[in-house]
């Protein structure tokens, strides 16, 4: 990933960071970000934030059955977070139970 393209992830993540206890569950969930991020441009083939939509992430989500639902669930609230500040036309689809 870009050092710019982590700089504006942060940068969007930054009021989620900042606001409350800097807990350990926060880090955490920063990192998983970057993660998932740099996974889907990786798979798409494109380095660009602006390229990853919807269908993306269901593909991402079928990536990953094999991991447990509360885990899916955590993946799922900080997408959510990070397109609700990022760009509020992306609606993040739920993970199938499984």
């Amino acid at each position: 990933m870009h050092k710019h393209t982590h700089y504006l992830i942060r940068q969007t993540m930054s009021s989620y960071t900042t606001k409350g206890k800097k807990s350990a569950y926060k880090k955490k969930q920063m990192t998983r970000l970057v993660s998932i991020l740099e996974e889907i441009m990786n798979k798409e083939g494109d380095p660009r934030l602006e390229a990853i939509g919807k269908r993306q992430i269901i593909r991402y989500w079928k990536s990953i059955e094999d991991e447990s639902n509360k885990t899916r669930r955590e993946k799922y609230s900080i997408l959510c977070k990070f397109f609700y500040r990022y760009n509020p036309k992306i609606t993040v689809p739920e993970p199938r139970e499984h």
